[in-house]
């Protein structure tokens, strides 16, 4: 009969084994995503705008920064970029719960140091600003929609906020669960999509949306929802990448896991159409909002035709294949640094 100490470590090696297997099935399924000239392993569905609906609509580039064939579309109506073929809901569902994290940060199963780094830095950052706009003179019930390893919900907890967040990725949310709520009794992590999110209306205080936007399929429906599950006197941080920031534009601006681009005035158009008025903006597309009652709101200033023409201007200049390799070689050679030194 086999010790305990023998049968013990015979599972444990069983166990890293099927680990181990995993890992290598997720790598090679990973593959489909870097092969340039090829499409990614999606059909998706044909639509209009998502932010405006409207119908016109045009292609704006047919490869993306890893020269992977991706349809984006440019609204002929509010400067909106948006991928087209669309990915369905069941795609992009399973696509955040088990790939995107490896597939867009090299991650599997925990987040890489690097990455947990630079969150804990931005979680700071965002916390002063939290502090300087807001300033909340007592505790807050809080969301993080989207919390990704969960650093700025920790944050917030430390701070003595009641701090909940969701993450769709399986893995990431179990590693925010592990890290956040062992010891704390005002600190909640979630699993799951925004749309299985159950939470009762005028729940939170403050509601973070930071860099998750732009990953969604109908963004007005999940700012409406966040509008239902904000207090009446409650306040939205939300913030995306801003497709002008970049000081060079064209197709490699562009990547499957951002199936929208906003500019200033199509997320503020956005926000309005869900319900919104401005509190306080930080930067083109980073904004402090408060349901359109608010007495504090202010009403949006933008022009969408304005942004229609510079968006086409800006995007439609021709890409060379060296100016691609010149913008692209140090995010390259960085890739490789990593994977290398990860022993892959």
């Amino acid at each position: 009969m086999l010790r305990p100490s023998i049968v013990l470590n015979l599972r444990n090696r069983r166990n890293a084994a099927k680990n181990q297997l995993f890992k290598t099935c997720r790598e090679i399924l990973l593959l489909q995503y870097f092969i340039p000239f090829t499409r990614y392993p999606y059909a998706g569905e044909e639509i209009d705008c998502p932010v405006c609906g409207s119908a016109n609509h045009r292609p704006i580039a047919a490869l993306d920064r890893r020269l992977k064939k991706l349809s984006t579309h440019l609204c002929q109506h509010c400067g909106l970029f948006f991928t087209n073929p669309m990915p369905t809901n069941d795609e992009l569902n399973s696509y955040y719960a088990s790939t995107y994290r490896a597939e867009y940060q090299f991650a599997f199963i925990r987040p890489t140091k690097t990455h947990r780094n630079k969150k804990m830095r931005e979680a700071i950052r965002r916390m002063d600003r939290i502090n300087q706009v807001l300033k909340p003179d007592a505790p807050k019930r809080t969301l993080d929609f989207g919390c990704g390893s969960g650093e700025l919900v920790s944050h917030l907890a430390s701070c003595g906020h009641e701090a909940h967040g969701f993450e769709q990725g399986i893995d990431f949310s179990s590693y925010a669960k592990e890290q956040i709520e062992t010891g704390r009794d005002n600190a909640t992590i979630h699993s799951g999509s925004w749309r299985e999110m159950k939470f009762s209306a005028a729940r939170f205080d403050i509601i973070t949306c930071l860099h998750v936007l732009e990953h969604l399929n109908e963004p007005i429906a999940a700012l409406k929802k966040i509008n239902e599950w904000l207090a009446d006197d409650g306040v939205l941080y939300l913030e995306t990448p801003d497709m002008q920031s970049y000081s060079l534009k064209g197709f490699d601006v562009f990547h499957f896991a951002h199936v929208l681009g906003f500019s200033r005035a199509n997320l503020m158009h956005a926000a309005k159409l869900a319900g919104f008025k401005l509190l306080h903006e930080d930067e083109p597309t980073s904004f402090f909002l408060v349901k359109s009652r608010h007495a504090a709101g202010r009403d949006f200033e933008y022009s969408l035709e304005d942004t229609v023409r510079k968006n086409h201007e800006d995007y439609t200049k021709g890409v060379t294949l060296m100016d691609y390799l010149k913008r692209h070689k140090k995010r390259v050679a960085k890739v490789i640094r990593t994977e290398v030194k990860a022993g892959r």
